[in-house]
C-alpha cells in the first residue's frame, strides 16, 4: 500500500472474508460487487487496498465504534441533515436521490433512508462493511475507491454527504475528491460535509502532551492533514461551492458528561485500530504501546483537552 502501508507490519494470513423498524420497509438483498480485498494484522482486519492511505481497521469492532460516532455526532448537532438544507431541497414530499460517500458501516444511511422513505440512498465506500442482507427498500450500496471516480453519471444527486474522512486523504487528493463530487452533484443540489480537527487542545498547559505529539506527527509523515474539517469551507469555496450553513463544536475528550466520556473512548479507539503503524513508527513494544495509551488517556482527562467538529452545508451554483 501506499505511505505507510507498505512499510508497515504485515501478516502472511490473508482473508478474503434486526432492525426495530417495520418489516414493509426492509428488504433483503445481496451485494453482487466483487468482494473488498482485505489482510488480517495482529488480529484485525483491515483493507487491502494499494493506493489508500486508509489505516483504520475495517472488522466489527471498528463498525461499532463507527456506530457510536453517528450517535454522538447526531447529538452534538442536533440533527442528521443541517437545516438549511430543507430550504433548497424537499425532502418530506421525496423523489430526491441522495449519496453517502465513504459511507462505512451506513449508520446515517440507514436511519435517514427510513426517515425520508420517498428518496432513493446510496452508499459508497472501497470497504462494504454495510449490511447486506437486511436493509431499508430504498437503500442501496455500490464498492467503490473515491480516489477512483464515483461510479455515477455527471449530476446524478441532489444531496450528498462525506464525512469523517479526515485520515483517509493526502492534501493532494482532496481536490480530486471535492471535484468528484461536484461532478456527481446536480446544479443546486447540497453537499454535506462533517469532519474533525483532529488537532488536540489542551486547557491545563502543565500536563505533557508528548504522546498527543507523537500522534500528531505520525499523522503528518503520512502526508494527512489532521487540521482538514477546519479548512472543508475554504476548499468548498474554491472549487466554486456556496456555503450556507456552517456549525462548530468543541468536543470534549473524556470531561463535561456522556459526550465527553464517549468522545474520549471514540479517540482511543482510533488510537488502538492505528496501533500496528503507531507501535512501527514509535519503536514501540506492546506493553510500551499500552503504557502509552493510558498514559494518554489520563492526560486528555486531565488537561480537559478537547477537538474541533465542523459541518458545512453547501449547494452547487445553477449552471
Amino acid at each position: 500500500m501506499g505511505g505507510c502501508l507498505s512499510s508497515c507490519p504485515d501478516d502472511d494470513s490473508r482473508s478474503l472474508h434486526s432492525s426495530n423498524h417495520p418489516r414493509s420497509m426492509l428488504s433483503r438483498q445481496h451485494h453482487d460487487d466483487k468482494e473488498a480485498p482485505i489482510r488480517t494484522i495482529e488480529g484485525r482486519l483491515y483493507h487491502d487496498e494499494h493506493d489508500s492511505r486508509y489505516m483504520l481497521p475495517r472488522d466489527e469492532q471498528e463498525s461499532d465504534r463507527l456506530h457510536e460516532q453517528h450517535f454522538v455526532t447526531k447529538e452534538l448537532l442536533g440533527c442528521n441533515v443541517l437545516p438549511e438544507a430543507f430550504q433548497h431541497l424537499n425532502f418530506q414530499r421525496g423523489g430526491l436521490t441522495i449519496l453517502d460517500v465513504c459511507c462505512g458501516p451506513a449508520t446515517w444511511l440507514c436511519e435517514t433512508s427510513l426517515e425520508y422513505n420517498n428518496s432513493q440512498f446510496t452508499g459508497v465506500d472501497m470497504s462494504d462493511v454495510w449490511p447486506k442482507d437486511i436493509r431499508p427498500v430504498n437503500l442501496q450500496f455500490r464498492r467503490a475507491n473515491v480516489l477512483h471516480g464515483i461510479p455515477f453519471p455527471d449530476q446524478s444527486f441532489d444531496f450528498i454527504q462525506m464525512r469523517f474522512v479526515v485520515l483517509a486523504f493526502t492534501a493532494d487528493e482532496w481536490r480530486k475528491v471535492f471535484n468528484e463530487l461536484r461532478r456527481v452533484l446536480k446544479p443546486g443540489g447540497c453537499l454535506q460535509c462533517i469532519d474533525l480537527d483532529m488537532r488536540v487542545s489542551l486547557q491545563d498547559a502543565s500536563v505533557p502532551r508528548h504522546h498527543i505529539d507523537s500522534f500528531e506527527q505520525f499523522y503528518s509523515m503520512q502526508g494527512l492533514d489532521i487540521s482538514a474539517g477546519a479548512k472543508l469551507d475554504m476548499r468548498l469555496s474554491d472549487l466554486g461551492f456556496q456555503i450556507q450553513q456552517s456549525e462548530y463544536r468543541e468536543i470534549p475528550l473524556g470531561w463535561g458528561g456522556p459526550i465527553g466520556t464517549a468522545s474520549l473512548n471514540l479517540f482511543m479507539g482510533k488510537i488502538i485500530g492505528l496501533a500496528p503503524w503507531f507501535k512501527r513508527a514509535l519503536d514501540l513494544s506492546d506493553d510500551s504501546f499500552r503504557h502509552v495509551q493510558e498514559e494518554t488517556r489520563q492526560h486528555l482527562i486531565q488537561s480537559r483537552a478537547y477537538m474541533g467538529l465542523h459541518a458545512f452545508l453547501a449547494i452547487k451554483p445553477l449552471e
